[in-house]
């Protein structure tokens, strides 16, 4: 076994110890074959070194969706840098890394489905802004859009934070709640966000209204105009579920993240309310949280992956064991179908 720092370790190598993080949340398992997805994590969450098996490595090649995913993620930083200083910049890679989601998105959602997740604190709003094009653009097809339409939708989910360059630091950052004060220029950054769009990008009304209005909700209780129902831009409404599901279930610097099937009854019982109800309803029927393959960590202390998958809002999936942290080794993996098991619950999951 060889004790590795973060700069050491390669793709290909396979862990000897569980990740843990100072919090003691698990990270990534004993046994994991390391993804270049897995050294996006272990970075992410600032990781110094691992354990690996020593003597054992097995060739792995990054998906072309990996690549997609951390060249948006690039992207969309250095216009948030640009733009923050007021300096002219080119949207073209904008629009050609949209166009590639877009793409991949027909081709086979479920991959990039299964890319998002990954952040850390520093670069939340780089990769929230991507998971949210993402989820945007898989409703969007769902509800059966063209390609322009897609588009639209997909360039105004991507920037529909940009105004937040304009916000202050330390309020983007503050660990508590705002003062009164610090809402009020924090709400500033959909007014922000629809100038920058308009006047620096001349993308158009339409892609700009997504980031005036992603903060309106379906009773009439969000900003900044306070709009409700039909009111509110359609586009507007996807991306207003997709940016507060991606939230929820990311960490942020005041809270720590909700499991998929948590965020998910939120938004089910704010539908009609703070949601468009037929989004929300088409969110449940398209988007699966926890799809086959995806790995888990059981309350028995149980690993294993999603053998059928299940939509969001559901966590009674059946489980195919591999490992368990509570017993003995698994020789023979074997199913645990959790909907015969009501007491036994999903308590992590591994991207």
């Amino acid at each position: 076994m060889l004790k590795l720092k973060l700069s050491q370790l390669k793709p290909g190598m396979r862990l000897a110890k569980d990740v843990i993080l100072p919090d003691g949340r698990l990270l990534l398992l004993a046994g994991f074959v390391v993804k270049p997805m897995y050294l996006r994590k272990l970075e992410a969450f600032k990781v110094e070194y691992v354990y690996v098996e020593e003597g054992y490595f097995e060739p792995i090649d990054e998906l072309e969706e990996e690549r997609l995913y951390s060249h948006a993620a690039a992207t969309i930083k250095s216009i948030f840098a640009m733009t923050s200083r007021n300096r002219d910049t080119d949207i073209i890679p904008v629009k050609d890394t949209v166009n590639d989601i877009l793409n991949k998105v027909m081709e086979n959602e479920t991959v990039m489905l299964q890319l998002t997740g990954i952040r850390d604190i520093d670069n939340y709003t780089f990769l929230h802004s991507v998971d949210v094009c993402i989820y945007s653009i898989i409703i969007g097809k769902k509800l059966g859009y063209g390609k322009d339409p897609l588009m639209t939708l997909g360039m105004g989910a991507i920037l529909h934070d940009i105004g937040k360059c304009k916000v202050p630091i330390d309020i983007l950052q503050k660990p508590d709640k705002l003062s009164d004060e610090e809402f009020h220029q924090m709400k500033l950054h959909t007014v922000y966000g629809c100038e920058i769009i308009k006047n620096s990008y001349q993308l158009g009304t339409k892609i700009a209204n997504i980031a005036f209005q992603h903060h309106e909700k379906w009773d009439g209780s969000g900003y900044p105009m306070g709009i409700s129902e039909n009111g509110i831009d359609p586009l507007s409404r996807i991306v207003a579920l997709a940016d507060v599901y991606d939230a929820l279930t990311s960490d942020r610097v005041y809270k720590k993240r909700e499991l998929p099937h948590v965020a998910a009854e939120y938004i089910k019982n704010n539908s009609g309310t703070l949601f468009d109800p037929f989004i929300v309803d088409l969110f449940v029927e398209s988007i699966a949280m926890y799809a086959e393959g995806t790995l888990v960590l059981l309350s028995t202390g149980e690993v294993g992956s999603v053998v059928s998958s299940g939509k969001i809002g559901e966590s009674r999936q059946k489980i195919s064991v591999f490992s368990n942290k509570a017993g003995p080794p698994v020789l023979q993996p074997y199913i645990v179908d959790l909907n015969k098991h009501s007491d036994v619950e999903i308590v992590e999951v591994f991207v």
